[in-house]
């Protein structure tokens, strides 16, 4: 669908060379945005940026390094001026039972699920701030408040950024800026097959959501759109 108000809009898009991200990219390339491209696999991020044009900019990059991050919103800043959107997509899942949870495990779960939605909302905030405007998306998850087995740390990371994302909220409204935390349930991507989890019944297409989520970023500034929570539906 084509939303008037997002063309010429620069955007960031993490976790975008396949799933939702790459579903997100291809949405904002159709709006006429500049999509800059993030994941840590550049070989899939430079084909995907190829096809789509000259408006997507491929630009590796992994979350969990704040460094990284900081550097990827100094290179949209230095191209292109401004950050108006930032989507924090990048997440990955890794099933363990409470016995087998060790350390370096759940340092790498929360590093991506956590860690890195809260680097890139820094990295976009301090950018928004000086324009006094700008939308900071989460990608979250029905995991947030649904307990699975062996899912602890990943349902944990989600919870820890569902609630960080809903305080930030109210931290930078007063300087224009708008978060929009999104609540998808399972999608036919990748994930559930590189996480050892079963897709779920009716899952959700990544074109769907993405559309969700333009049509919230394309909304007047006076409307706050309140967190969206999506479950998948049960054929009989």
């Amino acid at each position: 669908m084509k939303y008037e108000s997002l063309k010429g809009k620069v955007v960031m898009i993490t976790g975008a060379s396949s799933g939702l991200g790459e579903a997100l990219a291809r949405a904002f390339i159709d709006n006429d945005c500049v999509a800059y491209l993030s994941a840590r696999s550049k070989d899939k991020l430079d084909t995907l940026a190829k096809e789509l044009g000259d408006n997507a900019v491929s630009l590796p990059l992994d979350v969990t390094d704040p460094q990284q991050v900081k550097r990827a919103a100094e290179a949209m800043v230095s191209q292109h001026k401004r950050i108006d959107i930032w989507v924090n997509n990048a997440g990955g899942e890794k099933k363990s039972s409470l016995e087998d949870l060790t350390p370096e495990l759940l340092h790498e779960i929360n590093a991506v699920n956590y860690y890195g939605l809260v680097y890139g909302t820094q990295a976009a905030y301090m950018q928004m701030k000086k324009q006094k405007e700008g939308d900071i998306v989460q990608i979250l998850s029905t995991s947030s408040f649904t307990s699975r087995i062996n899912e602890s740390a990943y349902c944990a990371a989600k919870a820890a950024a569902s609630l960080f994302s809903e305080s930030v909220q109210h931290e930078v409204r007063d300087c224009g800026i708008l978060v929009f935390p999104i609540y998808p349930g399972g999608m036919n991507t990748e994930f559930f097959k590189k996480a050892g989890a079963t897709l779920p019944p009716d899952s959700m297409e990544p074109k769907d959501i993405a559309d969700i989520v333009l049509n919230a970023v394309s909304q007047p500034r006076n409307i706050i759109v309140v967190p969206r929570i999506f479950r998948n539906s049960w054929k009989k």
